[in-house]
């Protein structure tokens, strides 16, 4: 439970660390809606409702597995319990809307909605994860292949020195 918490509380102090400085600055409304546009037109935030989904699978599971017999019980309180947090979901929003304003300009962030709402950019926005995917799957294929050539270099290498490895 200690190396849960602390790991938990540590990823909580890196994510507000790298992200804490956005928060420092109050922005114009202008340049959080610049900023709201940005991300509602490149569809970044789209996943981030999936968050109080998972949030709650977890709390369900956690208090099953300790009280089995209260199942019915613990998903009618947790549902409840995700309903009425989900009113929280605008600061989540409004924290990522800061860390993109702290990172671009209010002209940026226009022209940055105004690409992802042309053709092109809806276009990039859709094959953007397929793409990472696949990215990832080819690194991934790239890597197994170079490090099986990279162990026959040093396996020759050695052999030629004498040594079997």
């Amino acid at each position: 439970m200690t190396r849960s918490l602390a790991s938990r509380l540590a990823a909580a102090a890196l994510v507000f660390g790298l992200a804490g400085p956005a928060f420092a600055e109050d922005y114009t409304a202008d340049h959080l809606a610049a900023a709201k546009a940005a991300i509602e037109a490149s569809h970044v935030g789209d996943g981030l409702d999936n968050i109080l989904i998972g949030v709650a699978q977890q709390t369900k599971g956690l208090l099953v597995r300790t009280h089995p017999a209260q199942s019915n019980l613990i998903d009618q309180l947790t549902n409840a319990a995700a309903l009425e947090l989900a009113a929280k979901r605008p600061e989540l929003d409004k924290q990522i809307q800061e860390v993109w304003a702290a990172r671009f300009t209010k002209e940026e962030l226009q022209k940055i909605a105004e690409f992802y709402n042309s053709p092109l950019g809806q276009k990039l926005s859709k094959e953007t994860a397929g793409m990472v995917q696949m990215s990832g799957v080819a690194a991934q294929v790239w890597q197994q292949k170079i490090g099986q050539e990279m162990l026959q270099k040093v396996r020759e290498a050695a052999k030629a020195k004498g040594v079997a490895l």
